[in-house]
C-alpha cells in the first residue's frame, strides 16, 4: 500500500553454522498495485562432489534503501548423490 523504492533480496547459504555463499540482488521499485506481484530469483549452481554434500540453512531476506524488512524467513535444503 505504499510505495518501495531499491527493493533487494539477501540469501545467506550456511552450513554447520558458517558462512559458505551470501547473494544480494536488485529486485527494483514498486508503485502499489492491487494484483499479487511476484520475484523469481535467477538460477544458481551448487558445486558437486562428496564434500558438498548434507544440509544448508538459508536465511532470505527483502529489504528496502530505508532497511525496511518486508519479508523475511528461513529454509533448508539436503545436497544429495540421488534425487
Amino acid at each position: 500500500r505504499e510505495i518501495v523504492t531499491g527493493l533487494k533480496y539477501q540469501q545467506k547459504i550456511l552450513r554447520h553454522g558458517i558462512q559458505v555463499e551470501k547473494m544480494l540482488q536488485m529486485v527494483g521499485s514498486y508503485a502499489p498495485k492491487t494484483e499479487v506481484q511476484s520475484y523469481t530469483s535467477p538460477m544458481e549452481e551448487m558445486p558437486t562432489g562428496l564434500l558438498a554434500r548434507g544440509t544448508y540453512n538459508v536465511k532470505s531476506l527483502f529489504t528496502d534503501d530505508d532497511n525496511h524488512q518486508w519479508l523475511k524467513w528461513d529454509w533448508n535444503f539436503e545436497l544429495k548423490k540421488d534425487w
